[in-house]
């Protein structure tokens, strides 16, 4: 999207300027090299009554693109070489087409033969045939300025590639960066920070402000204090140029010093980045509005293809498929907005470049006509081919103005991500151990998620028994899972603490904490890779010996020999779709065994199998938390009690019960109660513990 180039030049290919008809410009010396022009790209996640400018942060913007460029300030370096060296041989040319046209036009020098009498040819009255000879000419400065322009022309159009290249890999390097120290910050949110940012929002922000943000980031931390250095230089030569012989031109009776033309002159041109930032503001409004319509439809997508089943059964294909056209509109209508809009800036942006250049023009012939000088002629022509590369910089300038406002939202956005802490990096301790006795202690713990919300611990206190399977149970709602939470820091308690080995939590390096609990989620993260890369997410330095060994020891690697060819470790793991529900939640549990964690967190083992599945695997999953200290959490109490030594209960906040199975279900309690509510005989006898 760019505005119509003033007259006497042609639009430049994706990522620069306009271009005179002198030749190739460089990479950067017009709009923004990004190969969008100006536009509305995505930006913030929250909705907004009214965006400004004065909103743009640019310390943030500077300071978060240097930090990038550290990282990889060597490329920078060359793309900053390579851009200051276009723009010079292009600004060479430009100058050296002057002096070509000076030479063209520059008087023959009279040449006296030699075999005129010097008194003759001192004398007006001796024979004027044998004083004017005819004139002879010196043109090999007019030849070494052409090839000199041949040569920067070459040099132009031959760093062409290079640059581009060097321009495209440092964009995907800063890109790389941006969206690695994201992801890696993403990875260590604790639970709160995903109750407000959905999946698709995240995913959004992960794969495509990232990219957005760093390519903005980079043309104004970088690419404008370039183009400052090239505006300097155009202007240099253009008070060069306008330096002609003869008497100074007046206005208005007043003397106008021809030095202060081009810089006047550029002066009044800033007028364009002025009332490109003024209409910035509605750049920014229609960005947003596209924005929010973007994460719209994301969302929607996402939640669409997480839960497919759950749509065809209740029949909901076409109340989705309506949602998704409709937000489709609206997106339409949003970028149709954005696009109108941008392009009225453009218009704004280009009208002060047309007006420029006739200006320059007209001071340049005016100012040679008084001279009369016929050389003038070339300074004329200088500046008529200067003037373009003295807009161009102060365009892009306006473009950035534009780019920061639309982009700033995102920005804005992946830097709080990239700021943001979870809880427990922010009151880290500094404990440091090798390991920990396999005890785990709750002492007087008050917890609720909001100051005026339901306490889902009051004053609790338990302990589990060291090296044995506690079930923790409660009523569906009563947020068991909470506990493993508070445990691994994701959230700290209002009062009380959690002991791990005789220690608070609170006392561990966060990092170090992780060395001694292990938790194996509902959704065990596995990617597609080798199965080896996927076990050694849990130890990195783990050999080939360890892995085995401990898949021999829960069973899970005869079942890796079965559904894997060749040695299980270096076949293609394709994130576990090979296995059944129960073999990936029996592989996820080995990997947790593969740290030796103290103890072991289980959230909802059995999600996702049905009872054939969930009961024929349970013995395999005993033996492999057998002599652990595990602490489980399941909706199916039929399959904890087999599973389970020992139970925890939960009802509105307080420990109601605690003991083995046998001893719950005798007193007939709250226990007793859950466990007739899922469908199990009533019976005075726990089914047998599974022999481990």
């Amino acid at each position: 999207m760019t505005g119509k180039p003033p007259p006497g030049q042609t639009a430049g290919r994706a990522g620069q300027g306009p271009q005179s008809s002198q030749g190739p410009q460089p990479s950067g010396s017009g709009k923004p090299p990004s190969g969008r022009g100006i536009q509305g790209g995505p930006p913030g996640m929250q909705e907004e009554e009214e965006v400004k400018l004065s909103d743009v942060r640019w310390g943030v913007i500077f300071k978060m693109g240097w930090k990038m460029l550290a990282y990889c300030k060597h490329l920078a370096l060359i793309y900053c070489l390579m851009t200051l060296l276009q723009n010079g041989m292009n600004l060479g040319m430009s100058q050296l087409l002057g002096k070509i046209t000076q030479e063209l036009t520059r008087p023959a020098e009279m040449v006296v033969p030699a075999d005129v009498p010097t008194t003759a040819a001192a004398n007006p009255a001796v024979s004027v045939t044998a004083a004017a000879a005819p004139a002879a000419k010196d043109n090999s400065r007019l030849i070494g300025i052409c090839i000199l322009w041949a040569i920067c022309a070459l040099g132009v159009l031959g760093l062409g590639i290079p640059f581009r290249a060097i321009a495209t890999k440092l964009d995907l390097t800063l890109s790389n960066r941006l969206r690695s120290r994201l992801f890696e910050r993403l990875l260590r949110q604790g639970p709160e920070f995903y109750h407000i940012h959905d999946p698709g929002e995240l995913n959004a922000v992960a794969n495509q402000f990232t990219i957005e943000a760093s390519m903005t980031l980079r043309q104004i931390a970088l690419d404008m204090l370039l183009q400052v250095s090239i505006l300097g230089g155009t202007v240099a030569l253009l008070i060069y140029n306008f330096q002609m012989k003869g008497p100074a031109p007046e206005i208005l009776g007043l003397t106008i010093p021809p030095s202060l033309i081009p810089l006047g002159i550029v002066v009044f041109a800033f007028i364009s980045p002025y009332l490109t930032g003024k209409l910035a503001n509605r750049v920014r409004n229609v960005s947003s509005d596209m924005q929010e319509k973007m994460l719209a439809l994301n969302s929607l997508v996402t939640g669409a293809m997480q839960s497919p089943e759950e749509i065809q059964t209740m029949e909901a294909e076409p109340i989705f498929s309506e949602k998704h056209d409709g937000q489709l509109q609206a997106l339409l209508k949003s970028r149709l907005k954005s696009t109108i809009t941008i392009e009225a800036v453009n218009l704004v942006n280009g009208l002060p470049s047309w007006f420029i250049q006739v200006v320059m023009l007209a001071f340049g012939v005016f100012i040679a006509i008084r001279s009369g000088n016929p050389e003038s002629a070339g300074n004329v022509v200088a500046i008529f081919l200067l003037t373009p590369a003295l807009m161009s910089p102060i365009a892009s300038l306006s473009a950035y103005i534009v780019m920061a406002g639309s982009a700033w939202p995102r920005i804005e956005t992946v830097n709080k991500m990239l700021e943001s802490k979870a809880g427990r990096e922010e009151s880290s301790g500094t404990v440091r151990v090798e390991s920990v006795p396999p005890t785990l202690v709750a002492e007087n713990i008050t917890f609720s998620y909001k100051p005026d919300s339901r306490r889902i611990f009051d004053g609790v206190s338990f302990e589990l028994p060291p090296g044995k399977i506690t079930g923790f149970v409660a009523k569906m709602g009563q947020g068991k899972t909470t506990f493993f939470k508070l445990a691994l820091r994701f959230y700290d308690p209002q009062q009380g603490q959690v002991v791990l080995g005789g220690r608070p939590v609170g006392d561990y390096a966060a990092d170090n904490l992780y060395d001694h609990i292990a938790m194996m989620s509902q959704f065990p993260a596995f990617f597609h890779d080798t199965l080896r890369a996927n076990m050694q997410m849990a130890k990195p330095n783990a050999t080939d010996a360890e892995i085995r060994a401990i898949c021999e020891e829960t069973g899970v690697w005869k079942v890796l020999e079965a559904s894997l060819p060749g040695n299980p470790l270096d076949a293609e793991f394709a994130a576990g779709r090979r296995l059944s529900g129960g073999q990936r939640k029996l592989l996820a549990l080995t990997r947790c065994l593969l740290r030796n964690p103290a103890v072991l967190f289980l959230d909802e083992p059995t999600v996702g199998m049905d009872n054939q599945e969930k009961f024929g695997i349970l013995p395999m999953i005993r033996q492999a938390a057998k002599n652990h200290t595990v602490m489980v959490v399941d909706h199916d109490l039929r399959w904890l009690l087999p599973f389970c030594d020992y139970f925890l209960v939960l009802n509105d906040g307080k420990i109601a019960e605690r003991g083995t199975s046998d001893e719950l279900l005798a007193r007939r309690g709250l226990f007793y109660d859950l466990y007739h509510a899922d469908g199990a005989p009533v019976s005075e006898q726990a089914p047998a513990a599974v022999s481990a």
